[in-house]
């Protein structure tokens, strides 16, 4: 009896919903005349790829180790020292209710995803404007089931919490997404494409 009120009791100080990345974060704590480095590695003698500004904000993190924030900064990935960045205020993105922006190759292929107007614009190699159209559905993610999807017109994209690659560059991303198309696309002749979302600012 003991042992379960002892087990009740850790489960209720546990958080009821641990914040998902990717995220976007602030620079905190940094001097004015100084600047918060990106580094190669998580240690503080690694290289240094690039800076932010202390003042800095919109800084997608897309993991943590070892007290290290993985950023995407300046189209580079690296890390930075978790201790000056604070999470910015906003929803998680599998709730999807901020905005993001998919994206894949061979071939190229993007979807920009636009919850405040309930539309997502599709844009293919062939396409001089994205297609744009209303989202008819969306199932959000929950504690349980970190996987969000939002239906089109044109089908159904599925988004994943995962390492994903675009395949062409250093860039990392915290986000996959499968995009299964009701009918093969004419442009791509495929009825299935898989890429990577990154976060995208209001």
């Amino acid at each position: 009896m003991i042992r379960l009120s002892a087990l009740l009791l850790l489960l209720l100080a546990l958080p009821l919903h641990a914040q998902e990345l990717p995220a976007f974060y602030s620079v905190s704590g940094v001097a004015a005349d100084d600047v918060l480095n990106i580094r190669a590695a998580p240690e503080a003698t690694a290289p240094v790829l690039g800076t932010l500004a202390p003042n800095a904000t919109g800084v997608e993190v897309i993991s943590i180790v070892d007290g290290w924030a993985v950023v995407n900064a300046q189209d580079v990935t690296g890390y930075a020292k978790l201790s000056f960045l604070e999470r910015e205020a906003g929803p998680d993105w599998n709730t999807l209710a901020m905005p993001l922006t998919c994206l894949g190759t061979e071939p190229f292929w993007s979807l920009a995803i636009d919850p405040e107007a309930g539309k997502a614009g599709f844009l293919t190699p062939e396409d001089q404007e994205p297609r744009v159209s209303a989202i008819t559905r969306t199932w959000p993610g929950a504690p349980w089931a970190r996987a969000a999807a939002l239906e089109l017109p044109e089908g159904l994209a599925v988004l994943s919490p995962a390492e994903c690659s675009d395949g062409m560059s250093d860039r990392s991303y915290g986000i996959a997404v499968d995009l299964f198309l009701t009918t093969a696309d004419p442009d791509i002749g495929r009825d299935r494409l898989s890429g990577c979302c990154l976060l995208a600012a209001p």
